[in-house]
């Protein structure tokens, strides 16, 4: 098996979930790497300024004189203003707070003038707000400095990313949304975007009901998800239900879409080859992931010490020599030389293959081992009394043991 060493971007978002980072474009990079106004600076570079927590502004109002104030904004991006009440100005321009502070008075002025100026920006930070986060407030940007590195700071979202909405509003006026559970589940490294001083970044929490999938089966929490629009992969939907209990066949999962079913095979996926075909595929909302219970199974009877019905390993095939040495081998009076491996087509009829499991556990030349398949029969005939073939498949025929394994 090759082993495998976590990036230091994917270890951050692992340890992220669990309580430097990856390049973006550079357009991106480029778009919002603009400078940070202070007091004296230009109008230009005021108007295109995105207001975060710290920040100080001057309001006034022509006419007015009872609302001129100065305001700060708080941790969580607010303040206070008179009529108006708490005022969400954190990723706002200076033009957007003053529509809306407009807005808020119009309620009680006609057609009020209002003025908002920037008095003091903010130095080299950047911010994390909203009601989804564990500890919001500013922090010192560092050069190279990247969405993972501020959520690390910030101990992450407060809830599972997929009930998470996050967007950055850049300094340079940009809204760009984040799929949290992309970045934080599936590592995707276009969700890991750079920052820049003055980036305000929005974890709100999203309503459960806006998009879910089932899981169904063999699995340690099977039940609803609730998942970003864009979809879950099936790896990252299966660790959310805590993984596939031992009796699942992850050979032949299958995936409800739109009505069609589509079966994968997870072993791949969830051993060596991360890049199987199942890796890719993705369920949005509405899907549904169906992980079956392992039911084949074979029948051990006659003079076996632990006889009974015995399974299948979904992984690998199971031959006569594993499973004669699972339930134990032969009893005292088992006749190893006449081991009988008992197959039924589709219409019933029964085929017997004799195996010298003496001969065959010896190694001896010419025989050859049995690959078993689902339902097979292994029984070991007795020395003290040796059946007839039709009289072994007669006594078969009855036993309750053989009824039952018809039903897995």
């Amino acid at each position: 098996m090759t082993l495998r060493t976590m990036s230091q971007p994917a270890a951050l978002a692992a340890a992220i979930l669990a309580a430097g980072c990856l390049a973006a474009p550079a357009a991106f990079a480029q778009a919002i790497a603009a400078p940070v106004p202070t007091a004296g600076a230009t109008d230009s570079d005021s108007a295109a300024y995105v207001l975060s927590p710290d920040d100080q502004v001057d309001i006034s109002v022509l006419g007015h004189p009872e609302f001129n104030m100065a305001a700060t904004l708080l941790p969580d991006g607010t303040f206070n203003y008179p009529i108006v009440g708490k005022v969400r100005a954190a990723g706002l321009t200076l033009d957007g707070l003053t529509r809306r502070i407009t807005s808020g008075l119009s309620r009680q002025l006609n057609q009020p003038e209002v003025t908002v100026s920037l008095k003091q920006g903010r130095a080299r930070k950047v911010s994390v707000v909203g009601d989804a986060v564990h500890t919001a407030g500013q922090y010192e940007f560092r050069t190279g400095m990247h969405l993972l590195d501020l959520l690390a700071l910030a101990g992450g979202p407060a809830g599972p990313p997929q009930l998470v909405s996050a967007t950055l509003e850049t300094n340079g006026g940009q809204t760009v949304s984040v799929d949290l559970a992309k970045l934080l589940t599936d590592a995707d490294t276009s969700q890991n975007l750079p920052l820049a001083p003055g980036d305000v970044l929005f974890l709100v929490a999203r309503n459960p009901e806006t998009g879910q999938v089932q899981v169904v089966g063999d699995v340690q929490k099977p039940g609803a998800y609730a998942i970003m629009p864009s979809g879950i992969s099936v790896l990252a939907l299966l660790n959310e239900a805590g993984g596939a209990l031992p009796t699942a066949r992850l050979t032949e999962v299958q995936i409800r879409h739109a009505g069609q079913f589509q079966t994968v095979d997870l072993r791949p996926l969830l051993t060596t080859d991360l890049t199987s075909r199942a890796g890719q595929i993705r369920l949005v909302p509405g899907d549904e992931l169906l992980v079956p219970t392992n039911k084949n199974r074979i029948l051990a009877l006659g003079e076996v010490r632990l006889p009974g019905v015995l399974p299948i390993p979904d992984d690998q095939p199971l031959t006569l020599t594993t499973a004669y040495a699972l339930v134990g081998g032969a009893t005292p009076d088992g006749d190893k030389k006449n081991v009988d491996v008992i197959r039924r087509d589709a219409a019933g009829k029964a085929t017997v293959t004799a195996v010298n499991m003496d001969s065959l556990l010896k190694g001896k030349n010419g025989i050859a081992d049995v690959t078993l398949q689902p339902n097979d029969i292994l029984y070991i005939q007795s020395r003290s009394h040796p059946l007839s073939l039709g009289s072994v498949l007669s006594s078969l025929s009855g036993l309750a043991g053989v009824a039952a394994l018809s039903r897995y």
